[in-house]
This record gives C-alpha cells, structure tokens and sequence, in this order.
C-alpha cells in the first residue's frame, strides 16, 4: 500500500521514470538487459532520480511556507498548510533517501566488478 500527502507521490513517479529511462537508453545502446545485469546503471538512475525528487520536495515545501509576524514580539514564523510526504516521509527527504538507496546500489555493482562500459 502506497501512501502520501499532497504531491508526495511524485517522488515515486519522479524515480520510476528515471529507472524506466536508464532501462530504455542502456539497453537500446548497448543490447538487451544489459540495465538489469550492470547495478551501478540502476544505482545511477536511482541518485538521479532522487536529486530530482528531493529539488521537487524543496521547490514545493518553499512554495507552500507562509510567514507570520508576531505582533508581540516582531518574530516572523514560519507556518506550513500543506505537506508533501511519500511513505510518511516529507518529499524534499524521500528523494535524499532515494539518493543514498542509490549509492549502495551503485558501490555494490561497482565493487562486484562491474564497471561502467559498453559490454
């Protein structure tokens, strides 16, 4: 079960468009199911992926921030009406978390001996 507030379910969408991308690109460049057997190539779209994310997390929590000025005290306070949120987690930190998800992959492919070339 998938679950989200606002348009937290972009940073799903965001992420598995950048995975079906890197599958098409690589695997019409290079011959069939080489994006399935080379995980630095998944890892690579996953930090992409997330970074896309996270930016869309900032642009949309940046757009949603009003502020409010205490009369009382001159303080100016932040209020935020709406979250942006996938799996609980808000938007602009789920795509943080993709990236480093990404990383593992990457490293992990990379230090089993796959390298980043044409075969």
């Amino acid at each position: 079960m998938v679950i989200w507030s606002g348009l937290g379910f972009l940073a799903g969408v965001i992420t598995f468009a950048f995975l079906l991308l890197f599958n098409f690109v690589l695997d019409s460049q290079f011959g069939e199911g080489y994006y399935s057997s080379h995980p630095w190539a998944i890892g690579t779209a996953l930090i992409l992926g997330g970074i896309v994310s996270s930016g869309v997390g900032f642009m949309l929590k940046g757009r949603s921030d009003r502020y409010v000025v205490d009369e009382e005290t001159g303080e100016r306070l932040v209020v935020n009406n709406s979250s942006h949120s996938f799996f609980f987690v808000p938007m602009h930190w789920a795509g943080i978390v993709i990236v480093v998800i990404g990383v593992g992959v990457a490293i992990s492919g990379l230090l089993s001996g796959d390298a980043p070339n044409g075969g």
